[in-house]
């Protein structure tokens, strides 16, 4: 009898790949299970040209985008795509094409703008428009940070900034680049601003010392090359932080910041004279006489008492970082009077703890400089130098020795709480030159419990190793006020500075 034979196997049918469509309505429906606010936070990382295309998704995304509480604009935000701007952000197409788009965003809002961020070399040309685009923006109760920043690099065509912006009652944040300020005598807006930035602006003392006073919940405060203003008074009850850096004599006087923690102070003068933005475009006309009587009037400023001035008023600072440029100890050695050896008893920084000074130490002006801090701040516990790079225009000035410090500095007074020094020196085998002042140092400081001397590394070369444990074994030998004080030697491949 014949055997019958198993039917055969059926073959399993592959699945078929998911459709395109399906596959996209899945991705839209992830998408659509996330909330605003992280969509926000998407549609933030991407160009605003690319967040405005994501309208097209669904009906859901024109609202997104329309509620996107913060926007970032540049000049190349609304140029056509593969347009050849080379990623160049600085790049504007079309002007008036930029201004349409904008136009459009802002017509489609479906709620108050939070951030707004500014970048554009087109303000002042265009300036009435701006102005109306800040009344309606600090006019719907919701903008909370407000960026400024002129890209046209021209004293010509400084931005003034519009008056709808004084007003604004909902501002936290204020950041302002090569801007002109004319602020009104009465002042409606700005009270609750706590963060104000103030970069190549152009400004009257008058002006500067308005808008700072009206700042009363001011936090932070950074000033940064500003012009026409001679003499700043900073009173800010709430100020915390304090930055400020000019390329140009300037007396800053800070009469009441009871809350003032940190504040850095950053000079550089590279050959600084009268610039044509002190008397350009502004309420006076200057004759050449007038002119020329004013920079007279800038060589024979007191610089010694502007620095006097300035530390004097931070009593209650806790932390204070100085960053003086070679050119700027120039200046200081021309001075007609001297750098006292300690600030009158009322003026003291009693409550400074950390020190760090950017500047070079064997530099007697500067030298002087840091004997009236040490001698001023009795209850100083870390202390950091940064040793500034000389270049070829500037010769390395001869090392202070211990001797220098030893007459200059009160070491039974104010030493006594010194616990931590770090300095960083240019040079470690040029007649040994921060050795002088770490000397010092270590002879009288009681409780110093650690002091760190670094050095480039790229110095140690073929043959230079000896003079490293030379200046390792001078440095061991040293007497000490705290004999388990703990002395380092270590190379760096840069100093925080660089």
């Amino acid at each position: 009898m014949e055997q019958e034979r198993p039917p055969p196997a059926t073959k399993r049918a592959r699945p078929s790949p998911p459709r395109a469509q399906d596959a996209a309505a899945s991705a839209e429906d992830r998408l659509s299970a996330l909330d605003d606010a992280i969509l926000h936070a998407i549609l933030a990382r991407l160009p605003l040209r690319d967040a405005a295309a994501t309208t097209a998704l669904s009906r859901r995304w024109p609202r997104v985008f329309a509620t996107l509480p913060r926007l970032l604009l540049h000049p190349a935000t609304f140029n056509r795509r593969g347009f050849p701007d080379e990623g160049c952000e600085d790049y504007c197409e079309d002007p008036a094409r930029w201004i349409d788009a904008l136009d459009s965003v802002l017509d489609s809002r479906a709620a108050p703008v939070a951030a707004l961020e500014v970048h554009a070399r087109f303000m002042f040309q265009f300036r009435e428009w701006f102005r109306d685009v800040f009344r309606e923006l600090c006019g719907s109760g919701g903008l909370l940070e407000l960026t400024i920043d002129n890209t046209k690099h021209s004293e010509s065509e400084r931005y003034a900034l519009p008056t709808p912006i004084y007003s604004c009652t909902t501002l936290t944040s204020l950041d302002l680049y090569n801007c002109r300020l004319r602020v009104p005598g009465k002042l409606t807006g700005l009270r609750a601003v706590r963060s104000l930035r103030l970069r190549n602006v152009v400004a009257t003392d008058a002006d500067v010392r308005r808008l700072i006073s009206r700042c009363s919940a001011m936090e932070h405060l950074e000033i940064q090359d500003i012009r026409r203003a001679r003499n700043i008074v900073i009173r800010s009850p709430c100020l915390e932080k304090l930055d400020i850096c000019s390329d140009r004599p300037l007396c800053i006087s800070v009469k009441r910041a009871p809350r003032l923690d940190t504040v850095e102070l950053s000079l550089f003068y590279y050959g600084w004279m009268i610039r044509d933005s002190d008397t350009m475009y502004s309420d006076e006309n200057y004759s050449l006489f007038e002119i020329r009587k004013m920079a007279e009037r800038e060589k024979q400023i007191d610089e010694i008492g502007n620095l006097v001035t300035f530390i004097g008023g931070l009593g209650c600072t806790k932390k204070l970082t100085l960053n003086m440029c070679t050119e700027y100890s120039k200046v200081l050695s021309k001075a007609k009077v001297s750098m006292p050896k300690i600030l009158p008893k009322k003026s003291c920084l009693l409550g400074l703890e950390m020190l760090t000074l950017s500047l070079d130490h064997n530099h007697e002006a500067l030298a002087t400089l840091i004997s009236c801090l040490l001698n001023s701040c009795p209850n100083l516990k870390n202390l950091k130098i940064i040793g500034a790079a000389h270049d070829d225009r500037w010769e390395s000035p001869t090392p202070l020795a211990a001797e220098f410090w030893e007459e200059q500095i009160n070491g039974d007074r104010v030493l006594n709480h010194l616990s931590s020094i770090t300095i960083y020196v240019d040079s470690l085998f040029e007649n040994y030159p921060c050795l002088g002042l770490c000397q010092f140092l270590v002879m009288n400081a009681r409780i110093l419990k650690r002091m760190s001397i670094h050095y480039y590394r790229w110095q140690l070369k073929m043959g230079q190793v000896v003079l490293v444990e030379a200046v390792r074994n001078e440095v061991q030998l040293w007497p000490r006020a705290n004999p388990n004080v703990l002395l380092e030697l270590s190379p760096v491949d840069s100093h925080p500075n660089y």
